[in-house]
């Protein structure tokens, strides 16, 4: 089993509110780490902070999760990553094209919802700028792929989220990718969805809209829901545990940088 001091669960916030309640479950006895995503700050631009705050840290391993994910049991995920230690896996996750009904983009990239990467491994190799120039349908990663077991629509061409081109870079750069089955959906509810490890078992419940909750009614009554199924609506995260990174000032110089392209173009 892999040293839990090696591990570290890392959140890119949007909404602290539900963080602060869904954290009280993740997995136990590991470092929790947050990005703070409330100016702008997630996706790629999220995946390369990671690579430069934690990079020489002592962590192997990241349990990468958004904080509308609920655990059914924490202690799972540490025999997920002890299968992917013995199986050479460096990522693992679920496909964002074919298993979700309302996700039906590309079958070879992850949704960053919940995945596990081998840091100390990939960061070897991690260069932002290499990974931005894999954002283009690349025919190889397709070449004598099966995707007759999907059950939903999924498109080989699509580039619907900007982080795809870390798992294209990934692939293209021989890092073993284990791709999650997952439930969708569950019971009456036509969103969320269970993920499950290679053995079938129940990892965790994702909702979906964190970032809804509490600004629009219709989502916040359904997570809240979801709060009281897994008795946790009443609680609440010491943020002193956690390791907060921010990136000052991230939202502005974002809007800067547009600007000022604009002008070169005009």
């Amino acid at each position: 089993m892999i040293d839990k001091k090696k591990i570290a669960i890392l959140t890119t916030v949007a909404n602290f509110e539900l963080y602060k309640k869904t954290a009280t479950i993740f997995p136990e006895n590991i470092d929790k780490i947050v990005i703070d995503g409330t100016t702008g700050l997630y996706g790629l631009n999220s995946i390369d902070f990671m690579f430069q705050k934690l990079k020489n840290k002592k962590y192997e391993w990241i349990i990468m999760v958004d904080e509308d994910v609920f655990f059914y049991d924490s202690n799972i995920v540490f025999d997920l990553i002890d299968h992917m230690d013995k199986n050479d896996y460096q990522i693992c996750g679920v496909r964002d094209g074919g298993v979700i009904k309302h996700r039906f983009h590309n079958p070879e990239a992850i949704n960053t919802f919940f995945s596990i990467i081998n840091l100390k491994k990939l960061a070897k190799e991690y260069n932002f700028d290499l990974v931005k120039g894999h954002q283009k349908f690349i025919p190889e990663i397709y070449n004598n792929k099966d995707y007759s077991f999907l059950k939903y629509n999924y498109d080989i061409r699509s580039l619907k989220e900007p982080y795809y081109c870390f798992y294209f870079w990934a692939l293209l750069n021989n890092f073993k990718i284990l791709y999650l089955d997952t439930i969708n959906p569950v019971k009456d509810d036509q969103t969320g969805n269970i993920i499950l490890d290679v053995n079938g078992n129940k990892i965790a419940f994702h909702s979906w809209y964190a970032r809804a909750y509490q600004v629009y009614e219709d989502q916040t009554i359904r997570i809240d829901s979801f709060l009281n199924e897994f008795q946790i609506q009443a609680a609440s995260l010491n943020m002193t545990n956690v390791i907060v990174f921010k990136k000052r000032f991230f939202n502005w110089k974002k809007r800067l940088l547009g600007i000022i392209k604009k002008s070169i173009k005009k």
